[in-house]
């Protein structure tokens, strides 16, 4: 294997985490001097290793080997007629131009084999991708690679005004400092696994479904957020799920069209209806001991 920039990129990779390299290589199930020895270039990983030191640092192997900048270089070279590239003694005409660029176009977004676990449940107390928890494999995109770590099937209803119904799968990141409006999955302190909006108001922060049927959840020092999705994965929905959503709409709609029109025929203005609003949410806040 080529080693050519895998030292350099490796350290870089390190530095930005603080970590020191006895610690890397606890967490990379390796020995301090085998790490030390692929950062000073004496010895070269095997490809799940180079795989694994990817998917730690959420980069792609083509970046710690230095390919990613030379692929564009050649990619630029090909797509630049006036550069003449000689072939067993001629010049390259168009036609075999292109035809190397679709060549490299089709390797750098085909990873064959390359699979991320599909959880269901996730149980409290066992590490996020134990086999307990894996119901399957998804075989992920190359752009997706070394950026996700699990994927979820979707149970339920409650995020379906966000497009993501039962039975989807949503492609996960771990994180557990998310930023509030990122969709999230969390294991809740009663083992609930959920998938919900991560909001912060007033400095506590809550999990917020995408159905009015659904009240906020405040979490909770036992609560863990397990990662944010990346991307959701679907089949095309159902005319079912299209008048669930309508459904939901509508209900909603009916409701708040009830308060706006007691509040129209008794002369309050939206601004004093906020205010009344904002009161009763600071009255329960004080109900609650917040």
């Amino acid at each position: 294997m080529e080693l050519k920039g895998l030292p350099k990129n490796l350290r870089i990779c390190r530095d930005k985490t603080g970590l020191s390299q006895r610690e890397l290589a606890k967490l990379l199930k390796i020995a301090p001097s085998t790490l030390a020895m692929y950062e000073t270039g004496r010895r070269a990983p095997d490809y799940a290793t180079l795989e694994r030191m990817a998917n730690f640092f959420a980069v792609s192997v083509d970046y710690l080997l230095d390919r990613e900048e030379r692929k564009l270089d050649l990619l630029h070279v090909l797509e630049d007629d006036k550069t003449e590239i000689i072939a067993g003694d001629k010049p390259l005409g168009r036609k075999q131009r292109l035809a190397v660029l679709c060549a490299l176009d089709n390797s750098a977004t085909a990873v064959p084999g390359h699979k991320l676990p599909i959880l269901g449940q996730i149980k409290a107390g066992i590490p996020l991708l134990s086999e307990q928890n894996i119901i399957g494999y998804l075989e992920i995109p190359s752009d997706l690679v070394g950026n996700v770590d699990f994927a979820l099937k979707v149970t339920g209803d409650s995020m379906i005004g966000a497009g993501i119904n039962d039975g989807d799968i949503v492609i996960c990141k771990e994180d557990k400092n998310p930023y509030p409006g990122q969709i999230v999955v969390v294991l809740l302190n009663n083992d609930e696994t959920t998938l919900k909006f991560f909001v912060k108001e007033n400095g506590q922060p809550y999990i917020r479904a995408a159905n009015p049927n659904y009240q906020d959840i405040a979490l909770q020092p036992g609560d863990q957020i397990q990662g944010r999705v990346v991307r959701i994965w679907k089949d095309a929905p159902s005319l079912n799920t299209y008048r669930e959503y309508l459904y939901l709409s509508e209900e909603t709609k009916l409701e708040w069209n009830g308060v706006i029109e007691k509040a129209i025929a008794n002369g309050v203005k939206p601004a004093a209806l906020r205010e009344i609003i904002n009161m009763q949410l600071e009255f329960a806040k004080r109900l609650a001991g917040k």
